[in-house]
């Protein structure tokens, strides 16, 4: 049917768009932004664009191409409009050819470079490198850069493979070459050079603005490297894809013209977080100085300035504030502005919490707009709370979150959103000892929990035995207990070893410590392992001494083992501290089962330096890892808990913002900026240059004022932040600050959010806030070992009664006078003591597995573990056992290569019909190859491909990859899991009813709504299977059995 009123749009897809909404959708064929505020539809607006546009017959659904970030994403822009399309009975169930396109902004610049790459002389055969791949590959060039490190000796080697990742990727996201850099780099430090100098000497600020520039340059020698031994490697990140799209776009007339002749629409999703090189890759293809060159195309960008929360990552919010410039229509006037601003999300009352966050933003040029509720919408509910310290402010949000479960509101509609990763450690113990399922998002906030910091001190420890700052940790955790004067007197030894002479006798202890961790050099710094091995005569009290021994000896025990995977030693670490079993007792060992699985998950290209770059990984997740992915939110009823960064696009019914302190929530900008910080790209050179602060003096007066514009540039960002948190929650909103936290020497003051929010909430809690901290960590002096507590003498009370009652008991005694000594156990106690003898019996059983040498299997499997276990129980655990090295297959190497084809070419979508994909050398993998492009699959756009995952099943943590799925092509059925098999060998069903069930619970919907399959690839043929949850069952009923 066709379209001819607006009208008729809103009653064929059955949604009451308001009257802005359909002014946008049904607008005419040119270049336009839509403004679309939080919560405003923006996601169906785009969707029925599509829709009114097809329907009018102004352009056929294969002429539309959508482009978004993520594949998620992708993948949901693409179904809305199949789904919105299939509805209007526009596009058949079953007509792949008149299908719109829709990709990721890498997946399109790889495409183009993958299929129009040959004629700039473009290998096509690479190998995509992306995540925790790079710090690998960026490890790799640190061990192999052999100059001279002046500036960069005094920093930590675990920290090089971010830095260089950092400045690597801001050269990449505008567009700046090496040999610029340098240039820009020598004409700074000689104007820096003429700045005054006060009684003779350079000004500090001035110094530190030149060191920066000279880190900046030796650091740019190791991005050099880096990408000389991607090219040697034949590896290439979306970065360097995204370039060479630019480069084809500009030097090669023929590929815009071949796009728009192709895609009459274009419609660009989150355009706020486009970097400067994808705005000009769009921008060479899409537009133009006149219609011949492309300008008046129709393109459609959809954002939110006020959500514009990127930047850090190269993200430059200006390219929607000057898209109608820079998209103009046919006669050169700027592209058509429009606005959605009815949020259908949260409540009134929120979303006046949220335009008042964000008014800083909305009434400056570059923000975005005001939000409004439907007539007739809910007020919801804001609660704001006042505490005196942080402990009291995360007792009260613990409770209130089981107050509101206890209300009826599932665990995972509540989700609690912090400024940074590091609260998320606190705030998870304080609910899992309330017994409240709780789920931590993202690797970062998982570095701070009491089971994992351990492993990760270990770690650091191994790579850098120079790292003290570990060692200490480690020395002072739970497991070796060392006292803070025995540390001081391990640190004043690490001092002695390096040099006598420079060791002052009368040298306060207190400050040892301190000394050898922050010394500013690392290539000079004491080294506490030095010390630990060698004590000396040092003033160690004789328990210090022996613990001191034992942890040497446990160090140079794993120390031995470097060499083995990393995933093996961190399950060895992991072991060796006991870990597994005090998680057990504690009731929750998945997140540490999720830390190992994402560590054995961490690419390794050899052997020299895969542990400092899986720890340059987790340093870069801990500081920066805010937004690398978004979150995926697991189907598990559980509260979660994530930053700010990994919640936009989000949302909950219940939303906490804890920590509303000053220096908390806004924070201060601890990333420096370009006259300071060696990894970030001098502002001159960014390709928002113009839309952001600039240095004008190379003085002191003009870094000062610099500076200053900066704070203003932060408090603003930090102001997207908090109307992001703000806009997550659809009923009620509780935001809570504190005063105080543990050893802070000066208050902290409610931020402006909380005072912001506080003025609009229904429900208030204040305070008046004490004048001293109640939580002081001042200079304190303590006998050590420490003496008994009230505590410890109880116990030696109780163990006094367990002796007499053994006493009693061999000699068949009258107990009457022992019981009535010993007291009456309340019905909380009962509890307590029926908990004691269940670990009792886990220890005990433990125990004697170790003195049977009976084989405990790991607490994390793989799907081709479980796989082979379920087979054959014996062999399994024999090379469990005693793990060695398995023959290489050329099987397995060819499946291997297939996979990374697989994911290249899905990674960059389908290829374009106008040049052919170059073929690869290998004749077998080229025979897989061909035989996929005649499958199904071909011209199919998958939800996913090699997606890990991580299962609960009962005690076992199963993982692995799913190799690929798609969206179903039947209604009863959502998705559709494939598993590719290249050779004769015997499927096993039990492999995809793993993948169905992981993928059922990931993405949160029933198992029966997941279909399975083999595709056998040479023979072209698909076999769907039955795997059910009973084939998981049935396997690990025999692994208990056996």
């Amino acid at each position: 049917m066709m379209l001819k009123t607006p009208r008729e749009l809103s009653e064929l897809l059955d949604v009451p768009f308001s009257d802005e909404q359909l002014t946008a959708i049904c607008a005419p064929l040119e270049p336009q932004v839509i403004i679309a505020g939080a919560g405003t539809g923006k996601t169906t607006a785009m969707a029925a664009r599509v829709v009114w546009l097809v329907g009018t017959g102004q352009v056929s659904a294969e002429q539309v191409l959508g482009l978004t970030f993520t594949r998620k994403a992708a993948a949901e822009l693409g179904s809305r409009v199949s789904s919105a399309l299939t509805q209007a009975g526009l596009v058949a169930d079953d007509d792949a050819q008149g299908e719109e396109l829709v990709l990721t902004y890498d997946a399109f610049a790889g495409r183009l470079v993958r299929d129009f790459g040959l004629h700039l002389g473009l290998e096509g055969d690479t190998q995509l490198l992306s995540g925790a791949s790079r710090y690998r590959v960026a490890a790799m060039a640190v061990t192999q850069h052999d100059e001279a490190l002046a500036q960069l000796s005094r920093i930590s080697h675990r920290s090089l493979p971010g830095r260089l990742l950092a400045l690597d990727s801001a050269l990449a996201a505008h567009l700046v070459t090496p040999e610029r850099l340098r240039q820009f780099s020598q004409y700074a430090d000689a104007q820096f050079a003429e700045a005054p100098l006060y009684r003779g000497k350079t000004l500090k600020v001035v110094e530190e603005s030149r060191e920066a520039l000279a880190e900046r340059l030796e650091l740019l020698g190791l991005v050099e490297r880096y990408r000389q031994l991607k090219q040697t490697l034949r590896l290439a990140e979306f970065a360097d894809q995204q370039a060479q799209a630019v480069a084809l776009a500009k030097e090669i007339s023929p590929v815009s013209q071949v796009m728009r002749d192709r895609f009459k629409v274009v419609l660009l999703d989150e355009y706020q977080d486009t970097s400067a090189a994808q705005a000009i890759l769009l921008r060479c293809l899409f537009s133009g100085t006149t219609p011949a060159q492309g300008q008046g195309h129709p393109v459609t960008a959809v954002g939110d300035p006020n959500q514009a929360i990127y930047a850090w990552r190269g993200a430059a919010a200006s390219n929607i504030i000057g898209f109608p410039e820079h998209f103009p229509r046919v006669g050169g006037e700027s592209a058509q502005r429009y606005e959605l601003t009815i949020n259908r999300r949260s409540g009134s009352r929120i979303l006046a919490v949220g335009n008042a966050l964000a008014a800083p933003l909305t009434g400056s040029s570059g923000g975005g707009i005001e939000l409004r509720s439907p007539e007739g919408a809910a007020a919801g509910e804001v609660t704001a709370w006042e505490f005196d310290t942080l402990d009291e402010e995360l007792e009260a949000l613990a409770a209130d979150i089981g107050r509101r479960h206890a209300g009826g509101t599932p665990w995972q509609e509540m989700a609690v959103l912090t400024r940074r990763n590091d609260l998320l450690g606190r705030i998870h113990d304080v609910l899992r000892d309330q017994g409240i399922p709780v789920e931590i998002m993202g690797l970062g906030g998982l570095l701070h929990l009491p089971e994992i910091t351990p492993v990760v001190a270990t770690l650091r420890l191994l790579a850098d035995p120079v790292d003290n700052a570990a060692a200490v940790d480690l020395l002072t955790g739970p497991r070796w207990r060392l006292g803070p004067e025995d540390v001081a007197v391990l640190a004043r030894r690490a001092r002695d070893l390096v040099d006598r002479d420079e060791i002052d006798d009368a040298y306060e202890l207190d400050d040892e410590l301190s000394t050898v961790i922050n010394h500013g050099d690392a290539s000079q710094r004491p080294c506490l392992m030095d010390a630990a091995a060698d004590p000396g005569d040092a003033r160690l009290t004789g328990e210090a001494r022996e613990r001191i021994r034992l942890f040497t000896a446990e160090m140079a025990e794993l120390r031995a083992h470097l060499g083995e995977p990393i995933g093996d030693l961190v399950h060895r670490i992991i072991a060796r501290l006991g870990l597994v079993t005090e998680t057990m007792i504690n009731g929750d060992s998945s997140q540490l089962a999720r830390f190992a699985g994402l560590c054995s998950d961490f690419p390794t290209l050899g052997q020299d330096s895969d542990l400092t770059g899986l720890l340059a990984w987790l340093e870069a997740e801990e500081e920066h890892g805010v937004g690398l992915e978004r979150a995926a939110v697991s189907a598990t009823d559980s509260v979660k808990l994530l930053t700010v960064h990994r919640a936009k696009g989000l949302e909950w019914d219940t939303v906490y913002i804890p920590a509303l302190s000053e220096g908390v929530f806004p924070g201060a900008d601890r990333e420096g900026n370009w006259t300071t910080n060696a990894t970030r790209l001098p502002a001159p050179l960014r390709g928002d240059a113009e839309s952001i602060p600039q240095l004008g003096e190379y003085t002191k007066t003009g870094l000062d004022a610099y500076r200053e514009q900066l704070r203003t540039e932060q408090r603003l960002s930090e102001d997207r932040l908090a109307y992001v948190a703000a806009t997550r929650a659809k009923r009620r909103l509780v935001v809570s600050s504190h005063v105080w936290a543990r050893g802070l020497k000066r208050p902290r003051g409610a931020s402006q959010y909380f005072t912001v929010a506080s003025g609009l909430a229904d429900q208030r809690q204040e305070i008046i806030p004490l004048e001293e901290n109640p939580q002081p960590e001042g200079e304190r002096t303590a006998a050590w070992p420490a003496p008994p507590t009230d505590r410890d003498t109880s116990r030696a009370e109780a163990a006094e009664l367990v002796r007499q009652a053994q006493e009693l008991i061999a000699s068949g005694g009258d107990e009457t006078q022992w019981v009535w000594r010993s007291g009456v156990a309340s019905g909380a106690d009962q509890q307590r003591i029926a908990s004691w003898d269940q670990d009792i019996a886990f220890l005990t059983e433990q125990l004697s597995r170790r003195a049977s040498h009976q084989l405990v299997l790991p607490p994390g499997l793989s799907a081709s573990a479980l796989m082979e276990l379920h087979r054959d129980p014996d062999g399994f655990a024999t090379r469990l056992l005693r793990r060695m090295p398995r023959q290489p297959l050329r099987s397995a190497r060819l499946g291997e290569r297939f996979h990374d084809w697989i994911v290249t070419r899905f990674g960059a979508s389908p290829g374009f019909d106008e040049l052919d994909q170059r073929a690869s050398e290998d004749p077998a993998l080229r025979r897989l190859q061909e035989a996929f492009e005649t499958s199904r699959f071909a011209s199919m756009t998958p939800l996913g491909v090699e997606i890990p995952f991580l299962l609960t099943w009962g005690k076992l943590v199963l993982r692995g990859r799913i190799d690929a799925v798609f969206p179903s092509d039947d209604s009863d059925h959502d998705a559709l899991i494939v598993d590719w098999k290249i050779g004769n060998r015997d499927t096993d069903p039990l492999q995809l009813a793993i993948y169905r069930q992981a993928w059922a619970e990931a993405s949160g919907i029933a198992p029966a709504r997941v279909r399975t399959a083999f595709h056998h690839v040479l023979a072209n043929r698909f076999e769907p299977v039955e795997a059910g949850p009973e084939l998981i069952e049935a396997a690990v009923a025999r692994i208990e059995q056996t």
